[in-house]
């Protein structure tokens, strides 16, 4: 599988040039393998993706429907132009209300236009149906996150190789044995480390985990890479460098925009 980061940021965008390095957009990750091509989330990093409808199956799926989750979905060109289908799916809701969430989003007051009404190549489809349709090239799972409004997280496995992606997530104690299963033998673990220790004393309820966290469950579980995203719309390129020059773990690292490799 190829892995690809467009937007690692969350809350809001930040176009400013302190976060050059890193990155500004909102989140977005892709998965590619032979024949399909995945997407988790749908934040202003989808902008840029290049869409491979000419030659590939495209799926997006949905952790959650938080703006930061979802703005960038109608600003792809790729999806008005000629090509394949484009399924949407998430595994919080069935694709009836996925599909009026999205729709409620993108028309009316909130946006010109209804994308949904106006392209037919786009499917939304209840996560089972979207998890069948590629079963044989990627197994899809999902597990309930602690966030508020709900969230789930995907793991995504092909050809024995593990990609898991847990936003937004509040970690709890009570979540550590379940998600350590979750992520049995993950070749990469995407962790949400919106805000550090201190920070979270005055952010519970805000429905997200800490920069420490992602290093005590990176030492509790056998993952074999863990990359901190949805970076803090307030944490500069600076503010990230120095904590990464003390981190210990070398399995932990963060993600930044453009990020690109093979699992």
């Amino acid at each position: 599988m190829k892995f690809t980061i467009h937007g690692v940021r969350g809350s809001v965008p930040t176009p400013d040039i302190g976060f050059l390095k890193y990155g500004g957009n909102t989140s977005c990750f892709e998965i590619e393998t032979s024949n399909t091509q995945i997407f988790c989330d749908a934040g202003t990093g989808f902008r840029s993706a290049k869409l491979l409808r000419d030659k590939k199956e495209v799926s997006v799926f949905f952790t959650h429907f938080h703006h930061d989750h979802i703005q960038g979905f109608p600003f792809n060109p790729g999806l008005f132009a000629k090509g394949r289908q484009i399924s949407v799916s998430s595994a919080l809701c069935d694709g009836k209300k996925t599909r009026s969430i999205l729709e409620s989003y993108f028309s009316g007051c909130f946006f010109p236009i209804n994308v949904f009404a106006s392209l037919g190549h786009l499917e939304v489809q209840n996560f089972e149906e979207m998890k069948s349709s590629l079963s044989g090239e990627v197994e899809v799972k999902f597990i309930n996150l602690e966030h508020p409004g709900g969230a789930v997280g995907y793991s995504f496995v092909s050809r024995g190789k593990k990609i898991v992606i847990l936003l937004d997530n509040e970690f709890q104690d009570f979540q550590r044995d379940e998600l350590v299963k979750f992520c049995k033998d993950a070749d990469l673990l995407i962790w949400d480390g919106m805000f550090t220790e201190d920070e979270l004393q005055t952010k519970a309820g805000w429905g997200h985990s800490s920069i420490e966290q992602a290093v005590e469950f990176t030492e509790v579980s056998d993952v074999r890479k863990t990359l901190i995203c949805h970076h803090a719309p307030y944490r500069f390129d600076s503010d990230i460098d120095e904590i990464r020059a003390n981190l210990a773990l070398k399995r932990i690292d963060f993600g930044y925009e453009a990020m690109s490799f093979s699992v």
